[in-house]
């Protein structure tokens, strides 16, 4: 055996000591934990990562699902229901602040009045700064005095969104979650604020939007629907009759001996008693019901899902109503209208027609035809031209 033979059989048969092995096998131990360590933490960031990826998608999904709505009524529909059902919230409640109630005013004439149980107009600003506190910021929180904020639900946490417009709340949005960490004060709350700034902005672009439409389909003296608006209403309500097969009637109201009412009282007053005769019917009518200002000193009356004998009655009131109604010239003195109402009516199966508008023909002039015989009969009556 030479000694190089010699120099590896004692170095195969050297062991370090046991201390040192234990150590080594302890660093590699270290090592290994230390690595999972750091896969799981990657692997936390990269699960993290995509959840806010989809949380992203999901908010941009849903800023423009408000964007692309294209009326009031709608935007409030997605705001009030769709929000709560693709958010699976508690609750949903919408302040809006409105101090002169222009807005009410205009989505009423508009609209009739939306029935929503969680949207409140207020008229003054200090009603939102209490919800808040005085300091309107975002507020997300699974406190009581927080939660108790909302109305009566199941809510165990919630998000108070200021909505702002530049400088200016205009209103406030509030969700609650039944999941009490939903909404707590050490969670970020940028995708909110941001989804509030684009309801902020599709609530203003919206109303904008009505004031214009407002314009084009009221009429700006009486604020009644105007002619163009009742030809819409009655091709729908004519097409929602023959689809239900329920009745649809048609008034038409015509002032008696206007003309002498401008000439003997003056223009001025003329304008005064025709906002009188639409004041007066309006309240008369069902929300469903459409009041429009035919043209000149004639009114229209469209009364869906109404039978001959029920508009009858309708025309009655009104007649008997604006009979009674005194109006009030330049100097002071009052002076009573009166008016001749012709009424029409059909039902599908009752009356055969070839198509929609013939349909919408027979109503006018029928009721057209009403307003004749009122004034041959001598003013101051309703009266039906049947077939």
């Amino acid at each position: 055996m030479d000694k190089y033979d010699k120099q590896e059989q004692l170095s195969s048969r050297y062991k370090p000591p046991l201390s040192k092995r234990r150590g080594s096998r302890a660093a590699s131990d270290s090592l290994l934990d230390e690595n999972n360590h750091l896969k799981a933490s990657i692997e936390a960031l990269i699960d993290s990562a995509r959840y806010n990826q989809q949380t992203q998608e999901k908010f941009y999904a849903l800023e423009l699902y408000f964007l692309e709505a294209n009326s009031y009524e709608l935007l409030l529909r997605r705001i009030l229901t769709d929000l709560k059902r693709q958010l699976k919230l508690t609750q949903v409640e919408l302040f809006l602040l409105d101090p002169q109630q222009e807005t009410q005013q205009l989505i009423n004439e508009i609209y009739g009045k939306l029935n929503y149980s969680n949207l409140y107009y207020t008229d003054s600003i200090s009603a939102i700064k209490a919800i808040y506190g005085g300091n309107i910021q975002l507020i997300l929180s699974n406190t009581q005095s927080d939660i108790a904020k909302l109305g009566p639900g199941m809510s165990q946490s919630v998000a108070l969104l200021p909505l702002r417009r530049g400088n200016h709340i205009i209103g406030s949005l509030h969700l609650g979650s039944r999941d009490q960490q939903r909404f707590h004060a050490g969670l970020g709350g940028d995708f909110l604020l941001h989804l509030g700034t684009i309801i902020s902005v599709c609530i203003e672009s919206s109303i904008n939007q009505e004031r214009y439409k407002h314009l084009s389909l009221v009429d700006m003296l009486t604020r009644a629907k105007n002619r163009r608006f009742f030809f819409q209403a009655l091709a729908t309500e004519i097409a929602r009759s023959q689809r239900s097969k329920k009745p649809l009637a048609c008034l038409f109201i015509d002032i008696d001996h206007f003309k002498v009412v401008n000439d003997t009282h003056g223009h001025l007053t003329g304008d005064r008693a025709l906002r009188s005769v639409a004041d007066t019917i309006a309240p008369l009518l069902r929300q469903s019901d459409v009041l429009a200002r035919f043209g000149g000193e004639e009114f229209t009356v469209l009364l869906p899902n109404c039978d001959l004998s029920h508009a009858e009655e309708i025309a009655e009131r009104i007649r008997d109503k604006i009979a009674h109604t005194s109006i009030t010239n330049d100097n002071n003195l009052g002076f009573q209208l009166t008016v001749s109402i012709g009424v029409s009516y059909w039902r599908d199966g009752k009356q055969a027609f070839d198509d929609s508008e013939a349909i919408q023909n027979h109503l006018i002039s029928q009721a057209d035809k009403g307003v004749y015989c009122a004034k041959e009969d001598g003013r101051n009556c309703v009266r039906v031209v049947e077939d």
